[in-house]
């Protein structure tokens, strides 16, 4: 009976968590999770990232025999994950891990994982999101069921706590330690069984559990019979089959039989319904989703990623000799997962000139397949293109027009905002190059306004030091001197030394401007240059007019508290001859919102954030759009650029900052200021609603704010959430014929028909979120329970 209640449990649990999954929009391009949407879909073939390589097959490691890769990424993210703590909100998934090797992260598979990782370390992939996406790549690889990716990960900048559970812990210690991150006994015993499916033990590494010379050849022990990711672990258990050296053998003698005291917590009911191919499967996607959600505080993850329909990829806009045409380039990624590739007749892009409208003429640019690549469960094929377009019209948009074999065709228009292209600022490649006087960038950039600053900034890798395996990212910044004018676009251009040790692995911006209508030509390599650098000319010829400054400061930033400086050697670069003017950039507006007065910009911090209500974060956030995501709140406030944050009241103490402090274009927006790291571009809503207050609900009387947590949930008969729509009324309806129901951190919902344990009543300032679903009812807070007792109850 109590197997079956549970599969039942597990089933509702898995089903909420596929439908996240699987329902999830796809985002719109581009997206901050790009890089890593890449790395999670482009296994093998053109474009390919290679991330799966190391785990593909799935009993495969390159560190040789008695190693197993997958199981290692696993085991990564279980031990980086596993010293958070949900109450205080520090720890958790954030990479703090490569400080923490030796001690209870033992043996070689986390510095192996952790360098395989360090590739793909760049400014827009987190360590802590790369140890996420080993998850799902090692679980889908294994034949797991794909666990939902979220990004937005913060990298920890030191070590954790210690805490790790190890085999030796009791199992009371053991429930704590999982309770710290957010595991009740019945997920800390699926979350060990999802982690123990593959993989074993190393003698070398615990020689109480598996005597050295005991397992030849290569004294390794696996958990179950096979290297799969399956329900062997679990059926094994129950039919006593079991081979797991955490269960039986060596391990009883030094009491470091840890699977068989996690695993009959609750006397074998969790293992029981986990025997079952199709329950394990599914919780143990749920439950690996979980883990990887354990993060710091201040830590605001996306939607899941999903795969692109239609992704552009490569696109650049390049000035031409004369100035007056540029060349437009890239490619066009289709997921051909369901309509193969054989059933496109021809792909075109259908595009807007500058000003949004039809002064291009025609519109349309031809594609031809460039090449096809494969992921776990997605077919992709590239189509590329390069045309010439007039610098008077430009482009701003495309959309993509497939024409399917036989008839029939499919407009694709990233989600109704069409594939941006933006013509403001541009590097020029081909007149830019890296040799042995460094690197030299040249970009020009759109005459809108006279004398704007125009920015080359560099990012390499540098060693965090000994024993660390993962780099630190070296940011530098450097102003790129005026140098002509041609056609409607000003040339800019920059020349530094690098680092000779690793001058192909920098990676680099060209930006004009700075807050509101600031532009950028993003994330390119310098091992995509060449070794010479081409001139741009007009039909006049070529003239030499400015040498680069030899004695130009860059500043090279390593660290929060440290900093190198360098001079620049003498280069000389070759452009047209023409005349040139600057001049003051105007300065910031005040920014408005129709029904909102501007506060100014005000400080912020992850670890006590000014508004609380709700929060999101999207890739077309605009002021407007938060305003209406806003609704009902006293105050909406936009950071970081695409952050729209929601309060009723200022819930922790801020200060005004210069507006100058709030610099980050919307992502929906670059002529709108949303605010910038740590500070809000803060709106009050000219029409004030009534603070938040508990609901009256028919048949229930509200009861108190209550702690949740420590030792459980209080209500723990059922439970949902939803980021968007909860409510007290909602949650009443859920828990309709339950004694008691309770809303926890803004949109959580939890019944019971009491009580079960004895818990403390707290303060009623304690509970003060509001309702993901009504801004006008508090619902809980973290760790506290606004609950409700039914009519007549006890």
């Amino acid at each position: 009976m109590a197997s079956l209640a549970l599969r039942h449990l597990v089933c509702i649990v898995t089903v909420l968590q596929i439908g996240a999954f699987l329902g999830a929009a796809v985002q719109t391009w581009p997206s901050t999770m790009d890089e890593l949407e890449d790395i999670m879909f482009l296994n093998n073939g053109y474009r390919a990232r290679g991330f799966a390589s190391e785990v593909t097959p799935c009993f495969f490691s390159s560190a040789g025999p008695g190693r197993i890769a997958a199981a290692e990424w696993l085991r990564t993210a279980f031990h980086d994950q596993s010293t958070g703590n949900v109450y205080t909100g520090i720890g958790g998934l954030d990479g703090s891990l490569m400080y923490e090797l030796g001690g209870d992260n033992i043996g070689a598979a986390f510095v192996t994982t952790l360098t395989t990782y360090a590739p793909y370390f760049t400014s827009r992939s987190s360590l802590s999101d790369i140890i996420a996406m080993g998850v799902y790549t090692a679980v889908r690889s294994c034949g797991g069921l794909p666990v939902p990716i979220r990004t937005g990960r913060i990298d920890a900048t030191a070590a954790g706590p210690p805490g790790v559970p190890l085999p030796q812990n009791s199992l009371y210690t053991l429930e704590q330690q999982f309770l710290r991150t957010g595991f009740n006994t019945t997920e800390m015993i699926a979350v060990t069984a999802c982690g123990h499916t593959i993989g074993g033990v190393h003698a070398v590494n615990f020689p109480q559990i598996v005597p050295i010379g005991s397992a030849p050849p290569n004294d390794y022990v696996l958990f179950d019979s096979t290297t799969a990711f399956d329900e062997k672990i679990a059926s094994q258990y129950v039919a006593g089959t079991a081979t797991d050296p955490l269960d039986s053998g060596a391990c009883v003698a030094s009491a470091r039989c840890s699977d068989i005291r996690v695993f009959a917590a609750d006397g074998n009911a969790t293992m029981t319904a986990l025997a079952d191919p199709a329950t394990f499967q599914s919780t143990c996607q749920a439950m690996l989703q979980k883990m990887i959600e354990v993060v710091p505080d201040g830590s605001v993850l996306t939607d899941p990623i999903v795969a692109y329909d239609i992704k552009p990829g490569a696109i650049q806009v390049t000035l031409l000799n004369g100035g007056s045409s540029m060349t437009f380039s890239g490619e066009i990624r289709v997921r051909t997962t369901i309509r193969p590739a054989s059933q496109i007749a021809s792909l075109q892009l259908v595009y807007k000139d500058r000003t949004g409208g039809n002064a291009c003429g025609s519109c349309t640019i031809s594609c031809n397949a460039a090449g096809t690549a494969t992921g776990f469960d997605d077919d992709f094929t590239f189509y590329g293109f390069s045309t010439q377009i007039s610098t008077s019209s430009s482009i701003s948009a495309f959309n993509v027009l497939i024409t399917l074999v036989g008839g029939g065709s499919e407009l694709h228009n990233n989600n109704g905002a069409g594939f941006p292209v933006q013509d403001t600022i541009m590097l020029q490649s081909p007149q830019s190059c890296l040799n042995g006087n460094g690197l030299t960038v040249v970009a020009v950039a759109r005459n809108t306004e006279p004398g704007p600053s125009v920015t080359l900034n560099l990012t390499t890798t540098v060693s965090r030091g000994s024993g660390i395996p993962v780099p630190a990212l070296q940011f530098t910044s450097i102003s790129m001197t005026q140098m002509s004018i041609l056609g409607p676009y000003t040339i800019y251009a920059a020349n530094t030394p690098l680092d000779s040790s690793r001058m192909e692995n920098y990676k680099f911006d060209v930006l004009v401007g700075s807050g509101p209508g600031s532009a950028a030509d993003s994330f390119k390599n310098t091992n995509d240059l060449s070794d010479t650098c081409s001139t741009l000319s007009s039909s006049g010829g070529t003239k030499t007019i400015s040498t680069i400054s030899s004695t130009t400061t860059v500043s090279f930033t390593a660290s929060s508290t440290s900093t190198i400086t360098f001079l620049t050697t003498s280069q000389t670069t070759t452009f047209i001859t023409t005349s040139s003017t600057t001049a003051t950039a105007p300065s910031t507006p005040i920014p408005t919102v129709n029904g909102y007065t501007y506060q100014g910009c005000m400080v912020d911090n992850i670890s006590g954030r000014v508004l609380t209500g709700k929060s999101t974060s999207t890739s077309t956030t605009t002021y407007a759009s938060c305003a209406v995501f806003c609704s009902g709140y006293n105050y909406m406030g936009l950071e970081y650029g695409f952050e729209c944050w929601c309060g009723n009241s200022y819930a922790n103490p801020t200060s005004l900052a210069p507006d100058t402090d709030c610099s980050f274009s919307c992502s929906g927006s670059a002529s709108e200021v949303c605010g910038a790291g740590n500070r809000l571009t803060m709106f009050k809503n000219n029409v004030q609603t009534s603070l938040p207050s508990n609901a009256t609900i028919p048949g229930y009387q509200y009861s108190g704010c209550y702690t949740d947590g420590p030792h459980g949930r209080v209500l723990a008969e059922k439970s949902y959430a939803d980021g968007t729509a909860m409510s007290i009324e909602h949650c009443a309806a859920f828990c309709s014929g339950y004694t008691y129901f309770g809303t926890e951190y803004a949109d959580e919902c939890y019944c019971g028909m009491s009580f079960a344990y004895t818990t403390t009543k707290d303060a009623e300032t304690d509970c003060n979120m509001v309702c993901s679903g009504n801004g006008t009812e508090i619902c809980g807070a973290g760790n506290r329970l606004s609950v409700y007792q039914a009519d007549g109850a006890p």
